[in-house]
């Protein structure tokens, strides 16, 4: 009789218990996760918290809190993390009635981009491991990963190249606005340009000699033809370097790029960037530049540069490119930069066709 009555007493109590998890166990229970900044710079280290909270009298003895994100945010700590496509994270935790927890996950940032958490899936169970109960949560964590700076040593050469042209322009465009001394006339200067003031003190016609200004703008363009990733990635490199150094010079930029913005979908380019204060917000536009197959050609994404520079970053080797680089150009001049591997033949090299109207760097990896 006091077994049957033991086993009566057990079977009221399991019932009890299931009712009271099937109903009650997601009530109260949080689980939030964030990253402890917006960004960093690939190869550096990030952290993301994750807390639990368990706002209820019904203790949860086994919670799996399982999410995914990008593969190249590596934890530290990889026992409880599986890297395919994602990297996948399960967690498991013992909630008593009314705590909260508090966790923090270290993980490498091995690569560019713009990483995000939707949605985190809770796994729990009742007192007996009877019965099995599953929810999701969204979540709302994102996460730049910022492109790493060029090697500088590589980047010297471009860099001379293009302030080269930016100073051989500089001198064939007169500033009417600003003056730097004054000279003779002669019978081709316009009217226009006589310093009358001087005329008269001198006795004899004056005119301006301008100091030469600059259309302060580069057109950049970085072509993402999906290929050697290793290569894509030195280009987006290349570019960030390059705007880093021509937003402290202060000239404007224009970005254009024939792969499209990982959070918009749409095609990538970024307009009327100046001012050294911008490029925080041109590295997380970098980040989130993705390649892709079935691309259109770089150069059908780029406006006419008119009298602008502009700069073709391009892992390809294609003369078509050069064709289309070339006839965008029109009478203009442009920089082809060409990130490629070790050991390219000077035979590999000449098959670039040479245009009278573009420089091409070879930068070697």
């Amino acid at each position: 009789m006091k077994l049957f009555s033991a086993a009566a007493c057990a079977f009221l109590l399991w019932i009890l218990q299931d009712v009271l998890f099937h109903r009650f166990w997601a009530r109260g229970l949080c689980v939030s996760l964030d990253f402890n900044c917006r960004g960093v710079t690939e190869g550096e280290r990030g952290i993301l918290r994750e807390t639990i909270t368990n706002a209820k009298a019904l203790p949860l003895p086994v919670l799996h809190v399982k999410f995914h994100m990008g593969k190249h945010l590596v934890f530290t700590a990889s026992g409880n993390s599986r890297i395919t496509d994602h990297n996948y994270r399960s967690d498991i935790f013992s909630c008593m009635p009314w705590q909260k927890i508090r966790r923090t996950l270290e993980f490498d940032c091995r690569r560019r981009g713009y990483y995000t958490i939707d949605q985190v899936q809770l796994v729990s169970y009742d007192l007996f491991f009877s019965s099995r109960y599953v929810a999701s949560l969204p979540a709302r964590a994102a996460f730049y990963v910022y492109p790493g700076a060029a090697d500088p040593g590589r980047l010297t050469l471009p860099f001379r190249s293009l302030t080269g042209q930016i100073l051989a322009q500089k001198a064939l465009i007169p500033d009417p606005f600003e003056t730097r001394s004054v000279r003779p006339y002669e019978t081709c200067d316009p009217y226009r340009s006589v310093n009358w003031k001087a005329t008269a003190r001198a006795g004899k016609l004056l005119i301006n000699i301008h100091e030469s200004t600059l259309s302060q703008r580069v057109i950049l363009a970085v072509d993402m033809e999906q290929g050697s990733d290793f290569l894509n990635e030195y280009a987006v490199r290349i570019c960030c370097s390059l705007c880093e150094r021509l937003l402290a010079e202060g000239i404007e930029l224009d970005l254009y790029s024939n792969g499209t913005d990982i959070q918009t979908g749409e095609r990538w380019r970024m307009e009327g960037v100046s001012g050294s204060g911008s490029l925080l917000a041109v590295k997380k536009k970098l980040a989130c530049l993705q390649s892709g197959s079935g691309l259109p050609p770089v150069c059908s994404c780029l406006p006419a540069p008119g009298d602008d520079l502009c700069v073709l970053i391009s892992r390809s080797q294609r003369e078509d490119i050069g064709l289309d680089f070339s006839e965008l150009l029109g009478k203009g001049r442009g920089l082809r930069v060409i990130p490629c591997g070790l050991g390219t033949t000077q035979e590999q090299r000449e098959k670039v066709r040479s245009y009278k109207n573009i420089d091409t760097i070879w930068m070697e990896f």
